[in-house]
């Protein structure tokens, strides 16, 4: 079973806030989404860094990106921990758009609330290579993105639209694969 992973944050770097967490399940590529995962945290008593400039560019983001942000009930960074590793504790990959952002972060909240990060650095799959394949094989990303109707900067839409790529890309592959063999 593969996970996906998106956060939200108010920083940039490994100690930023974390705002909210989502993460989707799928199989192997090629099936639909099998389960969620959605929290958003408390962010008044983190321990960890707001970049000014995120701030900034969290205010010129879509109106719904942002009141998912304020969504109640929000957790403690440890509570949410907690429930993301059990999410994802049979997992044989997770993915993140960027396994140097979002699991880069997520790593040093783990390590900074005394928990074990709940998967192996072999389990990080980054899709920014799917992106490229998937460039290559006529599904662009940024196309594939544009045409879908989520709220864009919400951690659970985007997992969901980003597993959804990933099984995209791996069906066009596999199909591109089969018509050689023809």
């Amino acid at each position: 079973m593969d996970i996906m992973i998106d956060i939200e944050t108010f920083g940039l770097s490994p100690k930023g806030v974390i705002a909210s967490i989502g993460a989707v399940s799928f199989g192997g590529g090629e099936s639909p989404i099998l389960d969620s995962f959605y929290t958003n945290l408390r962010t008044d008593n983190q321990g960890r860094m707001i970049t000014p400039s995120t701030i900034e560019w969290w205010l010129q983001q879509s109106k719904e990106a942002q009141e998912a942000l304020l969504e109640q009930p929000k957790v403690s960074i440890d509570s949410a921990l907690k429930s993301l590793a059990s999410f994802v504790r049979k997992a044989d990959r997770i993915w993140a758009n960027g396994v140097s952002f979002d699991l880069a972060i997520l790593r040093d909240a783990y390590e900074q609330c005394g928990q074990s990060v709940p998967w192996r650095y072999g389990q990080e799959m980054c899709m920014r290579s799917i992106r490229v394949l998937g460039k290559g094989l006529g599904v662009d990303y940024s196309s594939y993105k544009n045409k879908s109707d989520i709220v864009q900067h919400n951690a659970l839409a985007d997992a969901t639209l980003q597993a959804k790529y990933v099984i995209e890309v791996f069906k066009k592959a596999k199909s591109g694969i089969l018509d050689r063999g023809s």
